[in-house]
């Protein structure tokens, strides 16, 4: 038991999915309400999270571009300015860019930062009318200008990974060496909200699967809180993360907290273990231990989140 504590203590670790604001609304003004409760005591300042990641053993974390700020990215640059080698980001893929001008854009977001390393798409920022959704003109445009800067895809399938997967199939085969991420367990537990009534959708679960087929689709291992009906340290998706480890092999599998979401249902530094406390971690290797909180993250992610490795 020891040595097991000693190894988690020791265990480098990445943490590939959370969100930073401020309650400093005058410098960097919100275009939609930031929740209170994570606000106002500013546990959500990349100020507090850094602590936060020192507390954890948290050597690096990958900061998604929250939808508050829209396409301001003042702040998270601020935070990326402040840690450059230990904060990394991902923007937000803006539909509204015609398509003869989605790759440049992409280059120019890109280049305003060293510390970004994907494009997260919402395909609910994406018109309903938009003809292939997130595969229209635009969408395959910006996915093919990743690939080739070397930036990875996110996708935040909230409301279902069934309603996207088409899209993301026709994305994957139009531009093949685009590497991408599917968020939070492909929200398969629905709504995805953490807390309720909820029922597993597993049409979703199945496209998740489905998806494996294609060698250049991760899955974040993520968000524990939301793809669990059960409370910390939602232990039920224990033999969901076996199947997964067949499936995709735990070199396409990374952890990733969805904080400060996280924090209204355990403190940040029991949540980044919780996966310990399950029975399919007594059958991990420590091989596929480190890959899914260190490895397969500090690999993908344009290899800068490999810096300390």
């Amino acid at each position: 038991m020891a040595r097991a504590a000693a190894a988690s203590a020791e265990r480098k670790r990445i943490d590939t999915h959370l969100h930073l604001w401020t309650p400093d609304a005058e410098r960097y003004p919100a275009s939609k309400p930031i929740p209170e409760n994570l606000n106002s005591d500013r546990r959500g300042t990349f100020e507090s999270f850094v602590k936060l990641m020192d507390e954890t053993g948290i050597s690096q974390a990958v900061v998604i571009q929250p939808i508050n700020y829209g396409q301001d990215y003042r702040y998270l640059m601020a935070a990326m300015s402040a840690y450059p080698t230990r904060l990394k980001g991902m923007f937000i893929a803006d539909p509204s860019v015609p398509s003869e001008d989605a790759a440049a854009w992409v280059r120019a977001t890109a280049a305003s930062s060293p510390g970004w390393v994907g494009i997260r798409f919402n395909p609910y920022l994406w018109p309903a009318s938009a003809e292939g959704g997130m595969a229209d003109s635009t969408g395959k445009a910006m996915f093919a200008a990743a690939g080739d800067l070397g930036l990875v895809i996110g996708f935040m399938a909230f409301k279902g990974l069934k309603l996207h997967v088409a899209d993301i199939e026709a994305l994957l085969q139009d531009s093949p060496k685009t590497k991408v991420i599917i968020d939070h367990w492909g929200f398969f537990l629905q709504p995805a909200t953490g807390e309720g009534d909820r029922v597993i959708d597993e049409d979703s679960w199945n496209a998740l699967l489905q998806l494996s087929k294609y060698p250049q689709v991760y899955v974040k291992v993520s968000a524990l809180f939301r793809a669990a009906a059960d409370a910390y340290p939602w232990p039920s998706l224990s033999d969901r993360l076996a199947v997964l480890l067949k499936t995709y092999s735990s070199s396409r599998l990374m952890w990733g907290s969805d904080f400060p979401f996280v924090t209204d249902f355990a403190e940040y530094g029991p949540a980044a273990r919780a996966p310990e406390a399950w029975p399919v971690w007594g059958d991990m290797s420590e091989q596929e231990r480190d890959d899914l909180f260190f490895n397969t993250a500090a690999g993908l992610l344009s290899g800068q989140c490999s810096e300390s490795r």
